[in-house]
């Protein structure tokens, strides 16, 4: 296989999912009581997801890491990332699917930044509500009944009450971290995490990304220590182990060519890389989570 034909990582886009003549980009569901339960397959998807579960308990993984399903749980899903879930009979829940346009519009990409939940490498994808959060239960109620509706200025409705959801979110999620970062740190923090997010195949190196900050190295590993206990390239290192298991379980790609894929000159650098981070090479992790 040459590396132009190589395989790459599945990847579920909104149209295909809900069909081309989608226009508003925004779809929800609701998850009822069933005799067998939930159980979704891993996959990854071009569009944002957020699972709120009422009732119900189960598991949900995300790029390889387990995660409680209980009632009043919500779970936040970014493009890109691989998850699976299984959640038993008793399932009540409230799907909600999206593209970055729907919620964005006009503005930057950096109003994303707002939501640490999305597009993280550090930060957990979901937050255990309190069971009096009847707010959220209200805003999710009104969202399904003006998704399934076609009155005038619709998606308008549904762009502000999403946002409305995230914000009451973020002040909960806030409100369970046990230190919070000040404002202008956190913002740098997820700034940094999206330059990774964007930039880890091609650039590894702290300077790189210091460079794009327009601060010196010294001090942006500073800002990370300080608001991640984490230095830059921990940061993208725990990037790149993502990608690469996603790759090892996902695709039919050899180690070679996947170590080409994440931007290393051989295979040797990067089974070594692979090894030192995980205690075991690349093809025992293959082989061990494949039929998994």
């Amino acid at each position: 296989m040459s590396r132009k034909d190589m395989d790459k990582l599945p990847v579920r886009s909104f149209d295909t999912a809900f069909g081309e003549k989608q226009m508003s980009k925004f779809e929800m569901e609701l998850l009822m009581p069933c005799k067998n339960g939930i159980s979704v397959e891993a996959h990854r998807h071009d569009y944002y997801h957020i699972l709120f579960v009422k009732n119900g308990e189960g598991n949900h993984i995300i790029d390889f890491k387990s995660y409680n399903i209980q009632p009043n749980s919500i779970f936040f899903i970014s493009p890109g990332q691989v998850h699976s879930m299984e959640i038993d009979q008793n399932v009540e829940a409230y799907v909600l699917t999206f593209n970055a346009d729907f919620i964005l519009q006009n503005d930057s990409f950096e109003k994303l930044l707002d939501y640490p939940f999305f597009h993280s490498i550090s930060n957990q994808p979901f937050v255990y509500l309190p069971e009096n959060s009847f707010k959220i239960q209200h805003i999710l109620d009104e969202m399904y009944i003006e998704s399934k509706a076609s009155e005038n200025g619709r998606d308008k409705m549904l762009r502000a009450l999403l946002e409305v959801l995230l914000i009451r979110v973020l002040r909960l999620y806030k409100q369970a971290l046990t230190t919070e970062a000040p404002n202008h740190l956190s913002y740098q923090l997820r700034k940094l995490e999206r330059l990774i997010d964007t930039h880890y195949k091609e650039h590894k190196q702290l300077s790189a990304y210091a460079d794009m900050m327009h601060f010196s190295p010294k001090h942006l590993n500073s800002l990370c220590k300080k608001g991640l206990n984490k230095t830059v390239t921990n940061l993208i290192h725990e990037r790149t182990l993502t990608e690469a298991k996603r790759l090892l379980l996902f695709t039919n790609n050899t180690i070679s060519e996947i170590g080409y894929q994440l931007g290393f000159a051989d295979k040797s650098y990067f089974m070594r890389f692979f090894k030192k981070h995980t205690s075991q090479t690349a093809d025992s992790f293959r082989k061990q989570n494949k039929n998994n």
